[in-house]
């Protein structure tokens, strides 16, 4: 998802590696989501989870999976 691109993410502070960072940015991600994808956003997360799991990246794949649940279960 290539509008993610603007979530910047160093090395040091990864979505598996630092719990209270990893639910500050998953809030922010969230908003980004629905701001730019609006009803399809839990899609969006959903495509982001499934790149991170084709390519093994286990923790991101974590990460946007939990994403994809948070926004899933928001009511419409």
């Amino acid at each position: 998802m290539s509008k993610f691109s603007s979530i910047t993410v160093s090395i040091e502070q990864s979505p598996g590696k630092d719990g209270a960072w990893q639910e500050h940015q998953k809030a922010d991600v969230i908003e980004t989501a629905l701001s730019l994808y609006g009803n399809e956003a839990a899609t969006a997360a959903a495509y982001c989870a499934l790149d991170a799991w084709a390519e093994r990246r286990r923790s991101d794949y974590h990460f946007w999976f939990d994403v994809f649940l948070q926004l899933k279960r928001r009511p419409t």
